[in-house]
């Protein structure tokens, strides 16, 4: 009997871990699928060239940012790295800088979005795991309509945290805008994977 209930108590304990650490932004999990539909999928440039980051260093932290977006919103960001500021004609710019005197990143209009390579961040109970990747899906959520929440340091739109999590209505208004912005709307329930371009 007692051979059993340590067994019962172990599993106990082993499902309760799994459980704490899924509430982390997950980015490693590729299949993640949207919990609204449609998927909208939105092109975004993002621009390396004032980077200091290795172009391989970058991966996981695109990824991270569709994550953030695709798991509570159902929205996708189509992106493509240049080394150039050319802008894009149809959807959104987001430049990556080694430095931002003041700032983590800022949000000016659609074509003109910046974020630090190393944005620094208060901590969140359930953390994002890239500070840039964080800070870049804050000023994206500008992009789609959203301004600052500051009741709480796990949401995204808290101004200076490593939190990730949108309210339902913020989900509700980023999707009114994303449809707008949107390409394409398909059933495809994911995003096209994270790729470092070379060439423009």
């Amino acid at each position: 009997m007692k051979i059993l209930t340590s067994a019962l108590l172990f599993c106990t304990l082993i499902l309760l871990l799994s459980l704490s650490q899924n509430t982390r932004a997950d980015h490693d999990n590729q299949e993640t699928l949207a919990p609204y539909q449609p998927v909208y999928h939105i092109p975004l440039r993002i621009h390396l060239g004032d980077s200091n980051r290795a172009p391989k260093d970058w991966l996981p932290i695109l990824e991270e940012i569709n994550f953030i977006w695709l798991s509570q919103a159902g929205i996708c960001f189509e992106m493509h790295t240049v080394s150039h500021n050319n802008k894009i004609t149809n959807g959104l710019d987001l430049w990556f800088e080694s430095t931002i005197p003041d700032w983590n990143g800022y949000f000016t209009d659609l074509h003109d979005m910046h974020v630090r390579d190393s944005p620094d961040l208060r901590p969140a109970k359930h953390p994002a795991g890239s500070s840039a990747a964080r800070t870049a899906a804050h000023e994206l959520g500008h992009a789609l309509s959203l301004g600052h929440k500051q009741d709480s340091d796990d949401n995204l739109m808290r101004s200076k945290t490593y939190g990730w999590q949108l309210h339902d209505n913020e989900i509700t208004q980023a999707r009114t805008a994303a449809r707008q912005l949107s390409f394409v709307i398909t059933n495809r329930q994911q995003c096209n994977p994270a790729a470092i371009h070379t060439e423009p």
